[in-house]
């Protein structure tokens, strides 16, 4: 497909990625918002992924109220509302839940060294009934052709949800480029939460526990992996931030094939999905 032009609906970090790809490519962009603010990849220890400024005057993408003329793509996206209130608690020493989105909200007390506010979600860590809240809104865009920001289907546990955290967003938009540029991409979702700060990292991926459980101790890091007979529905690993690049390369390939966790060796070693899964969850009693 020949790709010339293309119609981003919605400002994030994902629908930012996606500019920035598609103009590294000679693709002209248009990107309607009802909300020209600075992306961010996530809160702190994350920083910006671009700057508005970087996005109109370097990439020269076009920041339109309406669409103009003909595309050959359009991508929904989503425009994010409220995350100055996120930003302003990170001046605070209390604890703040992000309505909706508990695990941002540990991210955000993992990154000054509070206690996680003790609203759905058990992670490891101290928690509290003692916090403030805020809110962050998504205005979705429905209708187009690809999807950055909508309602998702998770390929393991099938259920329905939408990407909150940027990361997955911004993979998603990898996707697309990809697909729109006759290029190799998954074509498929697997959710993914995380939080990060500190010293700490917890990363969960597809919907929810279920099925098998074992827990592998790796090194300083541990991975609870559920399944039934090689067939994976849910991973949740605990380490250190530096563990993250391993982590979410292998959360890309699960994306891609069920039997991701097999290729889970190096010179030095198996790793902790691959002896989760291939040391437990193969067997059938």
């Amino acid at each position: 497909m020949a790709v010339r032009r293309v119609l981003i609906r919605g400002l994030e970090a994902g629908s930012a990625y996606l500019a920035y790809l598609f103009r590294n490519s000679g693709v002209e962009v248009d990107i309607l918002t009802a909300n020209p603010s600075d992306p961010l990849l996530d809160v702190p220890p994350f920083e910006p992924l671009f700057t508005l400024d970087y996005i109109r005057d370097v990439l020269a993408v076009r920041l339109v109220k309406e669409p103009s003329g003909s595309y050959d793509a359009v991508v929904d996206s989503c425009d994010v509302f409220g995350f100055e209130e996120v930003k302003k608690a990170l001046s605070t020493d209390k604890p703040v839940y992000v309505v909706g989105d508990s695990w941002l909200s540990a991210s955000l007390s993992l990154y000054r060294s509070l206690p996680v506010p003790n609203v759905d979600l058990e992670l490891p860590v101290e928690a509290t009934n003692d916090f403030a809240e805020v809110s962050v809104r998504y205005k979705p865009y429905v209708g187009g052709t690809h999807q950055l920001c909508g309602s998702f289907k998770d390929a393991w546990g099938g259920c329905l949800y939408t990407p909150m955290r940027a990361l997955e967003r911004i993979y998603a938009a990898v996707d697309v480029y990809a697909s729109l540029m006759g290029l190799e991409a998954p074509r498929r979702n697997l959710r993914l939460q995380y939080a990060v700060g500190g010293d700490k990292l917890f990363v969960a991926m597809g919907c929810r526990p279920e099925g098998k459980a074992s827990k592998i101790n790796i090194g300083d890091g541990q991975v609870w992996v559920y399944g039934e007979e090689g067939a994976p529905r849910y991973v949740l690993f605990q380490g250190r931030p530096e563990h993250g690049p391993w982590v979410f390369a292998m959360y890309n390939l699960a994306r891609t094939l069920n039997s991701a966790f097999l290729y889970d060796l190096a010179p030095w070693g198996r790793g902790g999905f691959n002896l989760g899964f291939v040391g437990h969850l193969f067997r059938k009693r």
